[in-house]
């Protein structure tokens, strides 16, 4: 006979008198297994020690105390994290996720001891939140068995955004700090996305002298040396554009980004690192290049559509795509990304039905050709445990992304898209920003999505 197990509980609410208010030290505890705080019998993790190594060695030694191996992984897996997780404070940040890498722990506890001033200390508590969001993902991906392109790429940006930092830190402290390991973390996250998400379009176009810059700076570099110039990104950066090697579409945004240092891109070589570092990310055609090239991508990506019928003026394609990171520099926010949840992309899509928009089409965006004779007759969202697929030719697209089907009565606007003058859709409306989470609130917001899946 199967009994049935019911899960203990208590309310948040203070006036509740479901609690616990006290621990009692008893001689029989009706779990049957005695405390072993007394005995001092945990055993913590050596300096260096990886989480496998010793997880291995600490079940081992529990399982030979006598505790049964549920119990031997229940201990050692909570002393870990609370040797990384909660005894950590960088400048006021408790890290929730360095349990993930030991190496973080022991270079931000190096930092920590350091005298450094009030600005390098914020610095160093930026760093290890970037860093913190980067191990909150793999533990993430680690504990779903799966990744998405969308979270190697934002872990990709966070740990490029971490190497800069880190050699800002580094200039202004005096020191030299490895933080290669990084790339292992954005590797495991890697190695969890599906190979077909993988193979994403890069490109090769950029003009023949973003190249020649790049090698004027490897040359200059190779005869006088980096110094303190340049992090391994921008190193990197400048042997991939000599190289004439393809650019994925985040190289080339942070190509463009790279805008911001202009003003000490005419200098001389060798009076600080100005031109040097302008040079390697491709100068200003390089710089150029990317900001138009950019624009072009964000354009047409995702949003051109296919002439499905022609006899019967059918148009489909993608409206909008879920969870994609979307570069915005604007002068209330600066540089940044903006994205669309699939919770929020379901709602739109269900207003923009109940308010009946679906003959609500324009040219351009612009407000003054609004054109009649085209309607937006089938509508989807991609669910993939429902069975509700992508579109073939965007077949590696994120659940939670709409696609639309519109019928074309309007002659001038048919004459138009076989013209190839009208590509692709692209949504327009008002929308609020909401401030970014913190990691905690990620974290929490992780965990509840994945309790909702049991």
């Amino acid at each position: 006979m199967t009994l049935p197990i019911y899960e203990l509980k208590i309310s948040e609410n203070l006036q509740d008198d479901a609690e616990v208010n006290f621990v009692a030290l008893v001689d029989a505890p009706a779990i049957k297994k005695d405390f072993i705080a007394f005995k001092d019998e945990f055993i913590e993790p050596k300096k260096g020690e990886k989480k496998d190594e010793y997880i291995s060695r600490c079940i081992e030694y529990q399982i030979n105390e006598g505790k049964d191996s549920e119990q031997a992984a229940a201990i050692c897996y909570s002393t870990w994290e609370n040797k990384f997780n909660g005894e950590l404070n960088i400048y006021g940040y408790v890290p929730k996720h360095f349990d993930m890498c030991v190496m973080a722990v022991e270079m931000f506890e190096h930092l920590v001891e350091m005298q450094v001033g009030i600005e390098e200390q914020g610095m160093i508590r930026s760093a290890a939140q970037i860093a913190d969001n980067v191990f909150g993902i793999e533990k993430n991906v680690i504990n779903q068995n799966s990744a998405t392109i969308e979270d190697y790429k934002q872990a990709l940006i966070l740990v490029d955004d971490f190497k800069d930092l880190m050699h800002e830190i580094d200039e202004l402290i005096g020191m030299i700090h490895d933080v290669s390991y990084m790339d292992g973390h954005l590797e495991k996250i890697k190695s969890y996305v599906p190979q077909s998400q993988i193979n994403f379009q890069t490109y090769t176009d950029y003009p023949k002298q973003a190249s020649e810059n790049a090698k004027i700076a490897l040359r200059w570099a190779e005869e006088n040396g980096w110094g303190s110039c340049g992090t391994s990104v921008g190193k990197a950066r400048a042997n991939q554009l000599a190289n004439g090697e393809a650019l994925s579409e985040d190289t080339i945004a942070r190509m463009s980004a790279f805008e911001r240092h202009r003003q000490n891109s005419q200098k001389e070589l060798g009076d600080g690192c100005g031109r040097l570092m302008w040079l390697a990310w491709g100068g200003d055609a390089g710089v150029e290049w990317a900001s138009r090239k950019l624009e072009q991508i964000r354009k047409n990506k995702f949003q051109k559509f296919s002439i499905v019928n022609e006899e019967q003026r059918i148009i489909s394609g993608l409206l909008m795509v879920a969870d994609e990171l979307i570069y915005r520099n604007n002068d209330k926010f600066g540089e940044h990304y903006v994205k669309f949840s699939a919770d929020t992309i379901k709602q739109i899509a269900i207003k923009f039905s109940k308010k009946k928009y679906q003959s609500n089409v324009n040219l351009m965006h612009d407000s003054n050709q609004r054109v009649e004779g085209v309607t937006m007759f089938e509508s989807f969202i991609v669910d993939r445990q429902r069975g509700i697929l992508p579109m073939a030719e965007f077949k590696d697209v994120a659940d939670g992304s709409w696609f639309g089907s519109f019928y074309v009565e309007n002659d001038e606007v048919w004459k138009g898209i076989k013209d190839g003058q009208y590509k692709g859709f692209s949504v327009e409306g008002l929308f609020d920003y909401e401030q970014p989470k913190s990691a905690e609130e990620n974290a929490l917001e992780t965990i509840q999505k994945l309790l909702n899946q049991i």
